[in-house]
């Protein structure tokens, strides 16, 4: 069908679909407001509709339900990938700008089994090549469901794309958020996972084929685009944040952020190259563009290494490894009490020297650094403490002080017959 006829019928399908709502006595000036909104033009949403959209929400509640069901109606009906889109594009900016109880009443509709971001199985006949436009649908929808998962959580910092369009609520709700530099550990890191799932979402909008030159599309993708801005710098001072406090964490909270470290470093390196693809088509201005630092393959060995060392070591409550030396047999119920100057105490001292030699190297080249230090400034400080942190299998101390009260108390501190045998130095 050749594109002016099917522009025609698109026109006369809106003006139809408006003249019915507008004599209909069950419509209201919310379906009226959706239906301009996404009609079959391919020109952007128009902002007085959305306008309308938003202070129709802001005043009732109620409206925030009438507003899904009519969004899922326009989806659920249409086969062009301009009216999805669209469609999809309007909710995006309700999720920004609107009421907090909006996102509430989508997810209720999509319970209920309206498509409004379900659209897996959405295909466009509406165009020549509609399997590129047809995946852009379906990639913008799997992102706001993936951004409505994250804000009904609770993880998703809250930011406005339109600042005259925030009142009194949304102020209060955007004092509600917890700066990233002020989050602990653990909640930085539940918060991470979230957004590096949302930045996947993001990275995976990427256009193709005659879609990338579509100017609707590059305007949604924009949209995208924006968010992907503000979460690209989460991810990024959080990863300062926990670098900066890596070495002092727990060890099951250290293998957690090497992994959220080690996924980040693949998607920034596939951010990059979607920053690229954006840029070359003209979405957004170049000067926008953050600078995505990329992580090094050398910090991220560094910290390897140190999660190896500290495994190895009896700490946080866990029992030593079965291959460190084993200790002897308790001495005789009349020498219960230790000596000032017996072997274990010169060993535990030499041990306890050791150990708090490097560390004391690494929190001064800490100190140093600053309270947010870069990713490359951390890997200098790793690299420059010397030794790791935690010696692995150092018993050398050990070993010489007790051949020498061996020798000293004769073989009243003989090993047991069954511990003898595995009796292993590394």
């Amino acid at each position: 069908m050749p594109s002016k006829l099917r522009k025609a019928i698109g026109a006369v399908k809106d003006q139809t679909s408006i003249g019915l709502a507008k004599v209909s006595t069950t419509a209201s000036s919310l379906d009226i407001a959706v239906l301009k909104a996404t009609t079959h033009d391919e020109i952007p949403v128009d902002d007085r509709y959305i306008t309308e959209v938003l202070q129709l929400i802001s005043s009732n509640k109620a409206n925030a339900n009438a507003v899904a069901q009519a969004i899922a109606k326009r989806i659920g009906k249409t086969r062009n990938w301009i009216v999805a889109l669209k469609s999809l594009m309007l909710v995006l900016q309700i999720f920004q700008d609107g009421d907090p109880f909006f996102p509430r009443e989508v997810l209720h509709a999509m319970k209920r089994g309206a498509k409004i971001l379900n659209l897996t199985s959405f295909r466009d006949d509406s165009n020549s090549s509609p399997w590129d436009y047809t995946a852009f649908v379906r990639t913008f929808s799997l992102y706001l469901d993936e951004r409505l998962d994250c804000f009904l959580t609770g993880k998703l910092q809250r930011r406005f794309a339109f600042r005259g369009r925030e009142n009194t609520s949304h102020r209060r709700s955007r004092r509600a958020n917890e700066p990233v530099r002020d989050m602990k550990p653990a909640m930085l890191l539940d918060r991470m996972s979230y957004w590096l799932r949302l930045l996947d979402r993001a990275v995976a909008t990427r256009p193709t084929g005659p879609a990338k030159r579509n100017r609707l599309v590059q305007i949604s993708l924009y949209a995208i685009v924006r968010e992907s801005f503000d979460l690209y710098r989460d991810i990024s001072d959080g990863l300062a944040l926990l670098l900066d406090s890596f070495f002092h964490l727990q060890y099951q909270c250290c293998v957690n952020a090497f992994q959220t470290c080690v996924k980040a470093s693949k998607q920034f390196e596939e951010l990059c190259s979607f920053y690229a693809l954006c840029k070359s088509i003209g979405v957004g201005r170049t000067s926008e563009y953050p600078s995505v630092q990329k992580i090094s393959e050398e910090l991220i060995e560094t910290l390897q290494e140190f999660l190896k060392d500290q495994s190895s070591f009896p700490a946080n409550g866990r029992s030593p490894p079965s291959r460190h030396l084993l200790l002897p047999a308790p001495p005789s119920s009349s020498s219960t009490s230790k000596e000032p100057g017996s072997s274990s105490d010169r060993c535990e001292s030499c041990e306890a020297s050791e150990i708090s030699e490097p560390m004391d190297k690494f929190s001064e080249r800490t100190s140093e650094i600053g309270s947010q230090p870069s990713l490359e400034e951390l890997i200098s400080a790793t690299m420059e403490a010397g030794t790791s942190p935690f010696a692995s299998g150092n018993l050398e101390p050990y070993t010489d002080q007790f051949d020498k009260h061996s020798q000293q108390e004769g073989s009243n501190r003989s090993l047991p017959a069954d511990e003898g045998a595995n009796l292993t130095i590394d």
